[in-house]
This record gives C-alpha cells, structure tokens and sequence, in this order.
C-alpha cells in the first residue's frame, strides 16, 4: 500500500465516529510504524487536512475538508437541486426525508429535511456512515453496486445488530439486495431503530449506476399500506425528478 493510499485512509477514518484519534490509533489503523504514521500526518497538517487538538494530542478532520465537501456539492448541483425537492416531499406528507450519498465502501446522509416533531428532527446525522446492513437507505444503496464488492466490504466488517429485526447473516443479506433491486425500493422495518419505518429508492447517473437514494422516515404508527404505497411512489418520481436534473450538470 503506497503513502497516498494511507494518508487516505487516515482522512476517511477520521470521518467516522469518535472522529478523533490519536497517532497510535491512526498508525495502527493503516498498519505502519508510529515514526512512518508521524510523517504522513504532518504533511497533511501542512495543508491543513488535520488539526492536533493541543490539549489531547488527538487528531481530526481540518477545515478544508468542510470547503471541499462544499464545492463538490455546488459543482454537481446536488445541494441546490435535493433540498428543494427533499422539502416538498416532506411538506407533503409530515414526514422527514434525506438524501444519502455512496462513497464506495460506506454510505452516508448528505442532506435532510425533517418535520415539527418528526423522526430525526433533533438527530444530526448528516455525514455520518450508516451501517450497511440496516436502514433503507444503506441497503438499497448496498443493493444496487456490485455484488462481490459488497460482499467483499461485508466480510471485512462487524455487523451491528442494532435491533433484534437487524439482519448480521451474509447470505441473507445478499438475498434481501437481490430482492431490493428486483422491486426497486427498499422498505426496512425496524431494523434500524424500534419504532421506525423508512423506504428509500435509488437515484441513477446517467450511465446507470447508483451512487445516491431518496429516503422517507416515519414512525411505524403512520405507516398504514396507503401510506406508505403514497410514499413510494412520491419518492421514485422524486428520484427520477433528480436524476434527470442532475444530467445537465457536470
């Protein structure tokens, strides 16, 4: 593994949680030396990648990060496009929505809009990586890449069993992605947190590939079968509304 390769991997720990580590963490988590870790973090302290805490000697995420992430999102259009859309499908049904974007080995919330009292109004999620086996978001996105990657991604791992409905088994898991991509939505009941429906459907490029989905998240009460036919399809014309407009940008 060549010094770029782990100075990225070293930028994408410090994006998951505790977003925070210090240099034998890091080291350990690239596999190399302290003193080999040292240099490639100074050089991404130079540019401002990192920051080191003064107080803990802990590393995280610089403010350029923020500044990239931004221009990523204007140069794509995505923010600008999204927002508006995630709110009128909110505004229609009471209920909170999110865009959530694949990475290539995690998926993450880019954007939300939540409701009055709704589910996640006061969760901040955005930015997070959200387990790959649980929740409708990350699954419909997990189903529609490629399989053998998935499966690789999913035997690297730990699977969290976040509720008893919470699926941990491989194969089973590549058997509910065949399923997902077969009807072309995911519907996750509870298997992310109790209490909790949600239903994401997949946005396409214009090649075809997956690399984001709409998602709607309700308390499991509302989701009578008229309502949650209602939000499915509010949520596919919402993505087929995205996809198109995002082929005019870069």
């Amino acid at each position: 593994m060549s010094s770029l390769e782990k100075s990225l991997m070293i930028l994408k720990r410090l994006g998951d949680s505790p977003y925070e580590l210090n240099l034998s963490e890091l080291a350990s988590h690239v596999g190399m030396g302290k003193s080999g870790a040292f240099k490639l973090i100074n050089v991404m302290k130079k540019h401002n990648f990192v920051i080191q805490d003064p107080s803990s000697k802990k590393y995280h995420l610089g403010p350029i990060m923020l500044r990239l992430g931004n221009v990523y999102s204007r140069f794509k259009g995505i923010e600008q496009i999204a927002k508006p859309l995630l709110f009128r499908i909110s505004r229609s049904f009471q209920e909170t929505t999110y865009l959530t974007i694949w990475e290539g080995d995690r998926a993450f919330p880019a954007y939300k809009n939540s409701v009055k009292d709704g589910i996640y109004e006061y969760n901040d999620f955005i930015g997070m990586s959200l387990p790959l086996n649980s929740g409708a978001s990350a699954m419909v996105l997990c189903a529609y890449q490629d399989p053998g990657h998935i499966r690789e991604i999913l035997g690297s791992m730990k699977l969290e069993k976040r509720t008893s409905k919470t699926m941990t088994d491989l194969d089973q898991l590549m058997d509910e992605y065949r399923i997902i991509r077969e009807r072309g939505y995911a519907l996750e009941d509870e298997t992310f947190s109790l209490g909790i429906l949600s239903i994401a459907v997949p946005v396409f490029d214009k090649d075809g590939r997956v690399w984001s989905c709409l998602a709607l998240a309700a308390p499991k009460a509302h989701a009578t079968d008229g309502n949650v036919d209602e939000w499915i399809q509010a949520l596919k014309e919402g993505a087929e509304e995205l996809s198109y407009n995002l082929q005019f940008r870069h």
